[in-house]
């Protein structure tokens, strides 16, 4: 892990509870914290964001003891923050969302999954009324057919890497569907990975609970069931297993029990 989490910040209550949860991850890593903004035409001056900044990484660094830098730039949001990520390689990025309504909606808001889908490494997106998690125990990684699903499992092993964690793999079966090669192969695979690295591994097979063409309701439910700390999404869609690729994934992001959610697989390879 080179130590480095980036946040996003556009001050509002669900970017504060996302800076929050990265100096919990921050401490328990031994990482640093980047807070940063993009200056739009809504913004303020930059020498008052600056200012902004500045005071909350000071405080940051007096009070939870840990390296805490500031960085503010001019753009469009979509384009500046993959480039940002790619710049000082970041392994985490967190940032916050207040759903559907809110002060900045178009980005922060139901528009966050065009944001996370640009994002090459680990995004974990907290809502503003999500619980502040101290130690991450318990993730739900669904199964999926991704030719790129190894990203999901390594942003999985990232945390397990700080936490002594315990991954629900989690799949649903629906009468009729027959799982791909690829599926099959990313379930063999993961399976392997997880014993390799000495990860905690339940495999969590349920039967199709009603009608959910995106799977969303069963998986937050099954998260809610065993108070998991995240559900981890593929930040792209696969060409099977998603019906509804972006209701889906944004019902995830934008879930009633406020569980975080962590992403990957968006973006290049910085």
């Amino acid at each position: 892990m080179k130590n480095k989490i980036l946040v996003p910040t556009d001050f509002t209550k669900a970017a504060s509870q996302a800076v929050r949860q990265a100096i919990a991850i921050a401490k328990k890593a031994g990482s640093s914290v980047t807070i940063f903004h993009v200056i739009d035409g809504k913004s303020a001056s930059a020498d008052e964001i600056s200012g902004r900044l500045n005071a909350e990484a000071e405080n940051i660094r007096k009070n939870d003891e840990i390296a805490c830098d500031v960085l503010v730039k001019q753009g469009n949001l979509l384009e500046i923050i993959p480039l940002t990520v790619c710049e000082k390689d970041y392994d985490l990025m967190v940032i916050g969302t207040h759903g559907l309504k809110g002060i900045r909606e178009k980005m922060f808001g139901a528009d966050i999954l065009k944001l996370v889908a640009k994002i090459p490494i680990p995004v974990l997106v907290v809502q503003e009324d999500s619980s502040l998690v101290e130690s991450f125990q318990k993730i739900v990684l669904p199964v999926g057919s991704h030719n790129t699903y190894w990203k999901a499992v390594d942003a999985v092993l990232l945390f397990a890497g700080i936490y002594d964690l315990e991954v629900h793999f989690y799949s649903i079966h629906k009468p009729g569907f027959e799982w791909s090669r690829q599926m099959l192969a990313n379930i063999e695979e993961t399976t392997r990975k997880f014993e390799e690295n000495g990860v905690r591994m339940i495999r969590v097979k349920e039967e199709q609970a009603g009608f959910s063409q995106g799977y969303d309701r069963q998986t937050l439910k099954y998260a809610r069931s065993i108070g998991a700390d995240a559900v981890l999404m593929m930040a792209v869609a696969s060409q099977e297993y998603d019906t509804l690729p972006k209701a889906y994934k944004e019902a995830l992001l934008l879930n009633d029990f406020h569980c975080p959610v962590l992403c990957a697989g968006g973006g290049e390879a910085c």
